[in-house]
């Protein structure tokens, strides 16, 4: 037929990686016994940086989206300029067909909690709550916005879209107000700004559509350098083009002990073919089981 799209790149067949149910399985149980102990916020940020599909905020807030974030890749600490001793934990870039979310993620020690025994909230949630407003008035200046999407690299076809700033709190834990009424009623007042949101740390959990997520660090403008690949991660067309944007993914991937030595020189000789690729991916079909 004229005009029909056609492939232009030949996946293959590798050893497989573990099986995607089975890791998040396993993610969702060791997380249950990490916060059980209540680690400092240190060791938390270290198992989520291993863990991105555990972190909420790839999906946008507000619409049904079927797009994966950017690079699918979670942020590590993000710079803003000019807020460096307010620096984000964690950021996402989300997105659907008529916005885009830069998701700034907070997370504090699980064993604080939100209100002092008179009900009132306490002052290190008061903190936390406050560096929220820090970043909202940051993007709130054009001037730091356009320095965001630039810093950041955010594509054409996103720029072209609204930009609405999300903010997640993870703060505490859900023992503190279940099955009180009237905490539960002034926790849900805590935050409660259109682009603000507080969950404990008993939602979190891992998600499955969000197996090819990996851990990045911002190096440069539009660059990033791989912190972590999971033992689920696969390649393919469909993020192929991360691999012009992301270094040191062949590096990440040799530090993982749960990805098999076997599957490892597969990923690492098949980067190369699709960083190659991707500049020449516009107007292909993409199979539902191109994954690698």
């Amino acid at each position: 037929m004229s005009g029909t799209l056609r492939k232009t790149y030949k996946s293959e067949k590798g050893p497989p990686h573990i099986p995607v149910d089975e890791y998040v399985e396993k993610s969702n149980q060791q997380y249950k016994e990490l916060i059980k102990r209540e680690p400092p916020e240190s060791e938390i940020q270290c198992f989520l940086e291993k863990h991105p599909s555990l972190v909420p905020g790839h999906l946008t807030p507000i619409g049904t989206s079927g797009h994966l974030p950017l690079h699918c890749a979670l942020i590590t600490q993000p710079t803003l300029p000019g807020l460096e001793s307010y620096r984000p934990d964690f950021m996402w870039v989300a997105t659907h067909s008529g916005a885009w979310f830069p998701t700034l993620i907070e997370i504090e020690k699980p064993s604080k909690k939100i209100f002092t025994k008179l009900g009132h909230p306490n002052a290190e949630f008061t903190q936390a709550r406050n560096q929220l407003a820090q970043w909202r008035s940051w993007f709130n200046n054009p001037t730091n916005a356009q320095r965001f999407t630039e810093s950041y690299g955010i594509p054409d076809y996103m720029r072209r879209r609204a930009m609405h700033l999300h903010m997640i709190l993870v703060y505490g834990r859900r023992a503190e107000f279940e099955g009180d009424p009237t905490l539960t009623k002034l926790r849900d007042s805590q935050l409660n700004g259109h682009d603000e949101e507080l969950i404990s740390f008993d939602r979190l959990h891992a998600d499955a559509s969000m197996a090819d997520a990996i851990t990045v660090r911002a190096i440069g403008p539009e660059k990033y350098r791989a912190v972590w690949v999971p033992p689920t991660f696969a390649t393919g067309p469909e993020l192929a083009a991360r691999f012009l944007h992301v270094e040191g993914i062949a590096e990440a991937i040799d530090q993982n002990p749960e990805i098999s030595k076997e599957r490892k020189e597969f990923l690492k000789r098949r980067i190369p073919y699709w960083k190659d690729w991707a500049p020449t991916s516009s107007g292909t079909i993409i199979g539902s089981n191109d994954r690698e």
